[in-house]
């Protein structure tokens, strides 16, 4: 097994905007880990999201056929683009990431093999088995010391989704990077896009660790706008206003 994690100057797992680099970790065969490469990451938060997203491209490229990584936050965009771009099985840990590795890889094991039986069974019931994460990842996460696997495999017939919050005169917000964290079997459009289609809103007040990346074609479908993109107030995420469109709309590549 290979598990990877961006890690400080101390071996411990590192926030978004702490600097750092990412450590490649090989099971060894007769015990312990070795540590087979150290990639290069600039999380400067100085950076612009483009570049930012495009250092933990050019980053990952670089893990070979690594799918699981350990992260601080459960939020930002380290997390984001590493679980819906990239498939990585995610999971949260702190402090030093070598006295992490065995447990972290003991849990992903588990919840590998809960997941194929889950779709072995859906397969024999000819009932489709929803994936435990957004975007394809899974997403297990850590509480305390002990990894343990999000929660998944809800039925999605009959499943009350969550509602944006009404703030008066037309105006909601909701947030989503607290209710993906909290329902791993849940993903950004199916929490959104029906609200979007269905209520008449003046503006969508949306919390998230980045835009969602099927916004821009789904908005112009449903002749909606971002009126502002701009940094949460932790520095974590980010803020997205939604609102009607009301110019001719162009149609995105």
């Amino acid at each position: 097994m290979k598990i990877a994690s961006y890690v400080n100057t101390h071996g411990s797992v590192a926030g978004f905007h702490e600097k750092g680099r990412i450590c490649l970790y090989e099971e060894d065969p007769e015990g312990g880990w070795l540590k087979t490469k150290e990639v290069p990451l600039d999380m400067n938060p100085d950076l612009s999201l483009s570049e930012i997203k495009a250092g933990i491209r050019h980053a990952v490229a670089h893990l070979d056929d690594c799918k699981v990584f350990v992260v601080r936050e459960l939020r930002g965009l380290l997390h984001a683009v590493l679980k819906e771009e990239h498939g990585f099985r995610t999971w949260k840990s702190a402090g030093s990431l070598l006295e992490q590795l065995d447990s972290v890889a003991r849990h992903d094991r588990d919840f590998v093999a809960a997941q194929t039986a889950r779709a072995a069974a859906g397969s024999t019931c000819g009932t489709p088995v929803r994936h435990a994460g957004c975007g394809g990842g899974c997403s297990p996460h850590r509480s305390g010391s002990t990894p343990h696997q999000a929660d998944g495999g809800k039925p999605e017939s009959g499943r009350p989704l969550p509602m944006p919050q009404p703030l008066g005169n037309g105006y909601y917000r909701i947030d989503l990077a607290e209710i993906l964290n909290n329902d791993a079997s849940l993903n950004s459009k199916e929490v959104l896009v029906p609200f979007m289609a269905g209520v008449a809103f003046k503006q969508l007040e949306i919390l998230c660790d980045h835009p969602p990346r099927w916004f821009a074609r789904e908005l112009y479908k449903l002749n909606l706008a971002v009126a502002s993109e701009v940094p949460d107030s932790t520095g974590k995420g980010f803020k997205v206003l939604v609102v009607p469109n009301k110019d001719e709309a162009v149609q995105p590549d």
